[in-house]
């Protein structure tokens, strides 16, 4: 039975500011695998969303709510909770994948969960109107829950574009909700990576799966690139340039359309081996190359499996450096076996390579990642909170302290003039931000003091707004029978019960 409506909803208040513009592409695409299947699909964000209560005012006839990370779990709980229990909730993303089990007992009105992948799950769901049989869910039935096998991962689709139709804001680059002046939009031109970094779990799933590395045409890329309407595009792939010859046709292709906007990917050192593939990338409008390094240490890349040297990284970015184009590094600070002093190198050899910017982060813990086999090999290593890994000479305190070390040392007033004017150069930003830049500067710095107290008093805001429409959601359960019926809420399949996306 068709539904009238469903609701999307990206469950988080706050936002690593680095992401905080990056719209929910993963429930665009859940909207875009049901539109024809569907009444009326839309997309709630609410980083964005001024009037969540009036959404919940007028139910829809499913909800779809993505659970992608662990921070904010408890509070991405309250509002699940508060959702109208007679409303059918899918759940679905790499944390609810994740967390199955500790989801149904923190929500009893979650009636099915998606694991792995969910554009092509929860449209068989949509159309059989049943969760049994359907490969990738867990759903109640009769007060215990029922996991049905995993689904294959798929390759990438060429024919499958997120749907932007359902966003009800438009995003701009912007840092700590200070708007830059750009209009911003993200895709995937590929899923997966050759690649075997140790610390890194994406090459699986949270499923244990293996994701093979699989890529869009480059004429299946320009045709989404020309609906996107945004100043700014980040692609979201692991690695944009696993395939030379595909990258080399996108950019021809970029210029051949006139395609006028500025792109950031991520990327490995060997880029540099091609440079006469780096001009041609300046020229379609390039920008930004966000490069993993993450450690100044020879003894950690070697550890990691990161394919590369000290002295290797070095010669890469002096061609690098060249390009025109901005450089970022990924490092991880916390490594197994690096000291205070190995991490604090970090700075220095950032500015070494000429980096114009670094992105920090901590060593974590992932179930399909080698970081396992390395714990234990180091019981003097343990994870704490958040699955972050420290060890018994330096804990939270101590990392937060080299973080803040690292920071207030790579960007000095003179780094970041450089690299203002280097992304000046490179047409963003231009120079209507710079004039704007004295009027942002001191919002932005007193943000950043406030961020913690703005934090607080927002999570105690949607609590009491949550409490209010959710009253006594919490005590409440359902249970489903089996194979529950989508049909519209109010009709009396759903009404009948006894007590889910990327």
């Amino acid at each position: 039975m068709k539904l009238d409506k469903v609701v999307c909803i990206y469950p988080y208040l706050q936002e690593v500011p680095i992401y905080e513009f990056f719209p929910p592409i993963g429930l665009e695409y859940i909207a875009a695998a049901i539109e024809d299947l569907v009444g009326e699909v839309s997309v709630i964000d609410l980083r964005l969303e001024k009037n969540f209560g009036d959404v919940l005012k007028v139910p829809p006839d499913m909800f779809c709510v993505s659970v992608n990370w662990h921070y904010e779990f408890e509070s991405v709980c309250e509002v699940i909770r508060a959702l109208p229990p007679e409303v059918l909730t899918v759940v679905g993303g790499r944390q609810a994948t994740e967390s199955v089990d500790q989801l149904f007992e923190l929500c009893p009105n979650i009636d099915v969960i998606v694991r792995g992948d969910g554009e092509e799950t929860i449209r068989e769901f949509v159309t059989t109107g049943s969760p049994e049989g359907v490969a990738g869910l867990s759903y109640r039935q009769n007060g215990r829950v029922v996991h049905n096998p995993n689904r294959d991962l798929k390759p990438v689709s060429n024919t499958l574009f997120p749907n932007r139709e359902a966003r009800r804001y438009q995003y701009r680059v912007s840092y700590q909700k200070v708007g830059l002046g750009y209009s911003f939009d993200s895709m995937f031109s590929s899923r997966g990576c050759p690649f075997n970094c140790k610390f890194c779990s994406f090459k699986r799933n949270p499923l244990g799966q293996k994701r093979e590395y699989s890529e869009r045409t480059p004429e299946s890329v320009i045709e989404e690139l020309c609906q996107i309407e945004a100043d700014v595009v980040g692609f979201l792939d692991d690695n944009f340039f696993v395939n030379i010859e595909r990258v080399n046709a996108i950019c021809d292709l970029i210029l051949e359309e006139k395609i006028r906007k500025k792109f950031i990917v991520n990327a490995r050192i060997s880029i540099a081996a091609h440079p006469e593939l780096l001009k041609k990338m300046y020229r379609a409008g390039f920008w930004l190359l966000m490069i993993g390094v993450e450690s100044a240490q020879d003894k950690s890349l070697k550890s990691l499996s990161k394919g590369f040297t000290t002295d290797e990284a070095r010669k890469a970015f002096a061609v690098l450096s060249r390009t025109g184009m901005l450089t970022s590094g990924y490092f991880i600070v916390g490594l197994i076996g690096e000291t205070e002093e190995d991490m604090l190198e970090i700075g220095p050899f950032a500015t070494e390579l000429g980096l114009d910017l670094i992105h920090l982060n901590r060593l974590r813990f992932e179930k399909y990642s080698g970081i396992g086999d390395m714990l234990a090999e180091h019981p003097e290593y343990y994870v704490g909170e958040g699955s972050r890994i420290y060890s018994k000479d330096l804990g939270p305190r101590e990392i937060n302290s080299i973080l803040k070390r690292i920071r207030n040392g790579f960007f000095t007033p003179g780094k970041i003039a450089r690299a203002l004017f280097k992304g000046l150069c490179a047409g963003f930003p231009g120079w209507k931000f710079l004039l704007r830049l004295p009027f942002i500067l001191p919002i932005v710095i007193a943000r950043i003091a406030r961020r913690k107290q703005r934090r607080r008093a927002a999570r105690e805001k949607l609590r009491l707004t949550l409490g209010l429409l959710g009253a006594g959601v919490h005590d409440q359960g359902k249970q489903v029978p089996p194979g529950p019926s989508l049909a519209p809420s109010g009709s009396s399949p759903t009404a009948s019960r006894e007590a889910p996306p990327r």
